[in-house]
């Protein structure tokens, strides 16, 4: 899967090496990274990355892994080929809104 994304780029996460939790949850993209670019999470803490290149994106509910733990920050880093772009300039919740509409 190859996209065009852009920092505020609008995703879902579809897809995960490890934190499958992240899956289905609706995200923004913040940063492009790849191995040894620094990056500040939502927490105030610097990270290097130091992986395949990835997006670091925020979203209700995203969790990461901080100092070997999984925690909910909001707040994740995942690979563009894991992630589906939103277009259109609506929202899952607003999509389903209007589908479930009556037709005229």
């Amino acid at each position: 899967m190859s996209h065009q994304f852009k920092p505020g780029d609008l995703a879902i996460i579809v897809g995960a090496n490890s934190l499958t939790q992240n899956i289905g949850k609706q995200c923004e993209l913040r940063e492009f990274v790849v191995s040894g670019d620094c990056y500040v999470a939502p927490n105030g803490v610097v990270y290097r990355h130091d992986d395949v290149p990835c997006w670091t994106l925020v979203g209700d509910g995203l969790v990461a892994v901080v100092e070997d733990e999984v925690v909910q920050l909001g707040f994740g880093i995942h690979e563009p080929r894991h992630l589906m772009p939103l277009r259109g300039g609506l929202t899952a919740e607003q999509q389903k809104a209007k589908e479930a509409e009556p037709c005229a």
